[in-house]
């Protein structure tokens, strides 16, 4: 990339980066890091967008982990894994799960079943356990709601 990058244009990289969804401070300095940004520049960067609000990991957090349950139809401990692999605290990954609703969380626990079990000609008890657990939901939670 060319040597002659300013703040500036990192924090024009940034904004434009953070303007079509939630980022997180890691995924932010990846991106200028990639571009060959100073990590003075990058931090300074950061810093002036965290001011200004526009990067906020707790926002980012909660939007995330509604997002992946309702979109992917993930459960709490690959959302979980997820959040970690972003660079978030573990309050910032506990705050946002705590911000997905226990009955929306439940409903798509259910239509995570009943897709898995359309799918099959012969449903399998211990497949679908599998599946689920992939899909990162709790083993106490998939056995009360696959009885």
């Amino acid at each position: 990339m060319l040597s002659n990058l300013t703040a500036d244009d990192a924090f024009q990289i940034a904004m434009k980066f953070c303007s079509y969804r939630e980022r997180s401070e890691k995924e932010v300095r990846d991106k200028l890091k990639k571009k060959n940004f100073s990590q003075k520049v990058i931090i300074s960067c950061i810093k002036r967008l965290v001011e200004l609000d526009f990067l906020n990991n707790i926002r980012f957090s909660k939007s995330f982990s509604r997002g992946k349950n309702n979109n992917n139809r993930w459960g709490k401990n690959k959302i979980k894994f997820h959040l970690k692999n972003k660079g978030l605290s573990s309050n910032e990954v506990t705050i946002g799960i705590a911000s997905i609703d226990e009955e929306t969380y439940l409903n798509v626990l259910k239509k995570n079943i009943e897709v898995y079990n359309q799918k099959l000609k012969q449903p399998d008890r211990n497949k679908l356990i599998a599946h689920l657990i992939n899909k990162g939901y709790e083993m106490d939670v998939i056995l009360q709601n696959i009885l």
